[in-house]
């Protein structure tokens, strides 16, 4: 599967790189954005416009990043408490087991149930 995904992005890679190499002549003009708002004009200084999708795209990612990291967090957080949760019952089950055992010591020969476990395992021990 690690392979499967190295050699996936390659491929993605591979045809963005085709893509923008195909079109440097597009990608290669300077260009300046504005912005008008009604008390205050900015520009930006001229640049190519293959750094403007870069950092559009980079912008793009950083707020989606920023807007999932609360939800992250609560999920991380959701875990934890249910592997404790995994953990006190697993813990309770063992003592339930123990205390199980304890009761049915006395009394091992003579129940069918043990006498059937002890026929499976010597089964699975003769398939192993």
């Amino acid at each position: 599967m690690k392979n499967f995904k190295i050699g996936f992005w390659a491929v993605i890679f591979g045809l963005f790189g085709i893509v923008i190499f195909q079109n440097q002549d597009f990608f290669m003009v300077k260009q300046s954005l504005s912005i008008d708002l009604i008390f205050k004009k900015y520009d930006t200084p001229e640049l190519h416009r293959a750094i403007l999708f870069a950092g559009i795209f980079l912008t793009g990612f950083i707020i989606s990043y920023i807007f999932t990291l609360t939800d992250r967090l609560k999920f991380r957080k959701v875990v934890k408490s249910l592997g404790a949760e995994i953990d006190s019952q697993n813990k309770n089950i063992t003592s339930l087991i123990n205390e199980l055992e304890s009761v049915k010591g006395g009394s091992s020969g003579n129940n069918k149930e043990n006498e059937e476990k002890e026929e499976k395992e010597e089964e699975e021990q003769k398939s192993a």
